[in-house]
């Protein structure tokens, strides 16, 4: 039997190991920090899980204050999180998430509970408000007027011609 040492905790909450213990001894593991301890398997599905990008993470935290200042200062802030974990692994943006909420809060719309957000994530109207801000943020990102300089293009040029009393005699004055 192993010394109560040599016993270690895998810290990754959805660990497969019986009683996420780690035998420092005779099992794979990973030490991140002074305590952190992971078996190496463990470790690389929770690296796989920590997909979101840094724009993600702060749309996501962006809702989760906003959340508790318009719809609620008592939410559950795991149950929120789980909502809007499970969206964005159904291919949902964050973007569109924000904007969703951002709709809510504007046009006074009944919310109650975290879970509640997803119905309002297929609602047409929303869709439609959505696609309409995308194609005014597109034409404003858009130049009108763009001026080329380069050597293929045809070159025209403006020829004076003499105007006044002398023109009319067919003399040439200058």
């Amino acid at each position: 039997m192993s010394k109560k040492a040599d016993l270690k905790t895998c810290r990754y909450a959805k660990c497969n190991h019986p009683n996420k213990i780690i035998d420092i001894t005779k099992d794979d593991y990973t030490i991140i920090g002074a305590r952190t301890y992971y078996h190496t398997d463990c470790l690389n599905e929770k690296r796989k899980e920590d997909w979101k990008d840094e724009n993600t993470k702060n749309d996501l935290q962006y809702i989760k204050e906003q959340w508790g200042l318009h719809i609620s200062k008592t939410v559950v802030y795991s149950q929120l999180m789980k909502c809007l974990n499970d969206l964005l692994k159904q291919g949902i943006s964050s973007d569109y998430l924000v904007f969703v909420f951002e709709y809510i809060v504007k046009h006074k719309m009944n919310l109650r509970y975290p879970m509640g957000f997803k119905y309002y994530v297929d609602r047409q109207e929303i869709k439609d408000a959505y696609s309409r801000h995308q194609i005014a943020k597109s034409k404003t990102n858009q130049n009108a007027f763009k001026v080329c300089d380069s050597e293929d293009q045809p070159k025209f040029s403006v020829s004076h011609r003499n105007v006044g009393f002398g023109s009319i005699l067919g003399g040439d004055r200058k």
